[in-house]
């Protein structure tokens, strides 16, 4: 089945991201000292809240919900809470800068990663603005097919390279000179169960219509 993308008419009044990360503890028997390590297969749970909506919204959604059938559709869905960077907010040079070096070039003015990843959840990246602050905690990015959250501020240096500290970690380290995407940036999701339902009221009026989906990491 296609991978869908989420339709930017359905902006809910209200959304809840949340990562469940997934660890494994163990507690001596002897002290009761607790050792946690963390496990790969951390993965985004959000929670989508529609307000009451008429016949021809309700449709939109309803036909989008039924046409997934159940959990075996996949669709992508960006943070409509913080759906960009604040950096595309500020002007951008957009000139091609050549790197002889690497035998890259710089897209439209984006960033791209950096090289290898020696720490997946630390990404390199390069041709930012000079030393300038590019990234706020809490702010998104997609590379690679994975959303991630910056976990600190982030500012650039001299020659426009930045260490981007990320969760979740990388199940899959992102290809030297990939692009990040900044604006609208996307997870690659599926409802959390094979049900959904919406009540109307008599004057075809739907309630609140809640839409619970969780992350695909295949």
């Amino acid at each position: 089945m296609a991978i869908l993308d989420w339709p930017v008419d359905l902006v809910p009044a209200k959304t809840t991201w949340g990562l469940q990360s997934n660890t494994e503890a163990f507690t001596s028997p002897l002290n009761r000292a607790t050792q946690t390590m963390e496990r790969p297969g951390a993965r985004w749970k959000v929670t989508l809240e529609f307000p009451p909506m008429n016949e021809v919204k309700r449709g939109r959604l309803e036909g989008f919900l039924a046409g997934l059938g159940g959990q075996a559709g996949r669709f992508n869905l960006w943070p409509h809470q913080r759906p960009s960077a604040a950096i595309l907010a500020t002007p951008r040079d957009a000139t091609l800068v050549l790197d002889f070096l690497a035998q890259s070039y710089q897209v439209d003015g984006l960033p791209v990663v950096n090289g290898a990843m020696a720490n997946f959840k630390l990404l390199p990246t390069k041709y930012w603005p000079a030393s300038t602050l590019v990234l706020r905690a809490g702010e998104f990015l997609s590379v690679g097919g994975e959303l991630k959250m910056v976990t600190v501020d982030v500012a650039s240096d001299a020659a426009g390279s930045a260490s981007i500290p990320v969760a979740p970690a990388f199940r899959i380290a992102p290809a030297d000179g990939a692009v990040l995407k900044l604006s609208k940036p996307t997870a690659k999701m599926m409802l959390a169960t094979d049900e959904y339902s919406v009540a109307v009221t008599p004057g075809r009026i739907s309630d609140v219509v809640v839409v619970s989906v969780i992350e695909d990491l295949s």
